[in-house]
């Protein structure tokens, strides 16, 4: 059985399918922060010879197209996973960060 590299948010937890996600979009007037919000819609693997596996994001108003991130392993250090479908984010066994 083959292992499937995964995604995590900027506290090193694992991003899974079903997640809600915060993710950095710019600073506005007076530094406010501003965020979008983004599902993630399950792993995919892409590819004929060597299928790569790529995350799906959909934006939570479903009226832009979905987007892809590769799943290598890395840290994505603009999101950061807000709900799950069974609240078990922050019990996830989390990747090794340096804040």
């Amino acid at each position: 059985m083959t292992t499937v590299a995964a995604l995590y948010d900027q506290r090193g937890i694992p991003i899974e399918r079903g997640d809600i996600l915060k993710v950095y979009h710019f600073t506005g007037a007076r530094r406010k922060r501003h965020y979008m919000y983004k599902q993630a819609l399950g792993v995919f693997m892409m590819g004929k010879p060597k299928p790569i596996p790529f995350m799906k994001f959909s934006h939570l108003n479903m009226n832009d197209a979905e987007y892809w991130e590769r799943c290598n392993g890395e840290v994505l250090p603009q999101y950061e996973i807000i709900q799950s479908i069974d609240y078990s984010h922050e019990e996830r066994q989390r990747k090794g960060v340096a804040v």
